[in-house]
């Protein structure tokens, strides 16, 4: 028997950062876009007696890792975050696990959360186990900050597991989760309207993190007066998303990523800074960093009819890559086959 599973990642984090055990409260909104993960679980043969074992193959970085008994699990940085969920739902099978994401690595999408909720998705299964959605987005976030001791807000996880444009409070760890019920055509308008901009960097998020951290710790008072302003700006895009109104979701875009930069300034990048203003220069409306920043991916609000002049001035960039990304209102999604 094989187990597959699926889940989007997310884009256009209004008040990301505030998700965080260094913010305590806060407020988030995020679009789900199909540009999925993919893991398949299947069961594999061992001998009599012997412990379970588990072959791990991220198929996307050519990364494979052997776990030689599911009891005794070293943490090393070798696909560590796959070992944990491993270790959380308590294999009690000999398995082969792959993973792969169409979403490129350090995009600032939520990736690995979105792989971390669509593994445990699968494993659960192939154990007899329906997780609730809720539950899985909790795990999986339980996974980097209790297993991994690294630093991870809880929006991402969410989004994977529900799918849909969410609006999230948060009183950390706990979240109260909304989603957002938009009419077809204000849904078909915002595909119309964004754009997923590969900046040809990429970073790891647990070190922007640190450095936010630093800075919020030393006191800085610009710093937390960002966080004020981000909680701001996702009940700020909620309305907007409520009241279909394009026009202010550009307005909210722009002024989270002046907040955002306000943070620390590895948040942003001469790349990505070129990247917004040629975007902007073009007619594009808003723009913002997905995620940590520090590279990645930009979000890019602009006029349907101004969309190919957009698309065409950031495509002459150097290694500047237009990534696909139609909403989706699909959570993770696991299935069996033979």
């Amino acid at each position: 028997m094989q187990v597959r599973s699926t889940a989007p990642v997310r884009i256009c984090d209004i008040g990301g950062w505030t998700d965080t055990h260094f913010s305590g409260t806060g407020a988030v909104v995020n679009f789900a876009v199909d540009l999925p993960v993919h893991v398949r679980v299947q069961e594999r043969p061992s001998e009599p007696g012997a412990p379970p074992s588990v072959e791990i193959h991220a198929l996307d970085a050519g990364y494979r890792v052997e776990i030689d008994d599911v009891r005794s699990v070293e943490y090393n940085g070798a696909l560590d975050l796959l070992k944990a969920a491993v270790v959380r739902m308590g294999v009690r099978r000999s398995l082969r696990v792959e993973v792969w994401a169409d979403a490129p690595g350090g995009s600032g999408m939520g990736t690995s959360s979105s792989v971390a909720v669509a593994l445990l998705a699968a494993l659960g299964r192939i154990e007899g186990l329906e997780l609730p959605r809720h539950r899985l987005a909790e795990l999986a976030h339980s996974l980097e900050v209790e297993e991994l001791r690294i630093e991870c807000g809880v929006q991402d996880q969410y989004a994977a597991a529900f799918g849909g444009v969410q609006f999230m409070e948060v009183d950390y760890p706990s979240v109260r989760q909304y989603a957002l019920t938009l009419s077809r055509g204000f849904v078909a308008g915002l595909d119309q309207r964004f754009l997923v901009v590969h900046s040809g960097e990429s970073r790891l998020s647990h070190d922007i993190h640190t450095k936010v951290l630093g800075a919020l710790s030393e006191g800085d008072a610009s710093a937390h007066a960002a966080l004020d302003r981000l909680r701001e700006c996702a009940y700020g895009m909620r309305d907007a998303l409520l009241s279909e109104d394009f026009d202010q979701m550009a307005e909210i875009m722009n002024a989270n990523w002046e907040a955002q930069k306000a943070l620390c300034g590895a948040i942003t990048t001469p790349r990505i800074e070129r990247i917004i203003e040629i975007a902007r220069a073009a007619g594009a409306a808003g723009a913002k960093v997905n995620g940590a920043g520090g590279g990645g991916t930009v979000t890019i609000l602009c006029a349907p009819e101004a969309k190919p002049r957009v698309r065409q001035a950031l495509c002459q960039i150097d290694e500047v890559e237009i990534l696909p990304c139609p909403l989706t209102f699909a959570g993770v999604r696991t299935w069996t086959t033979r």
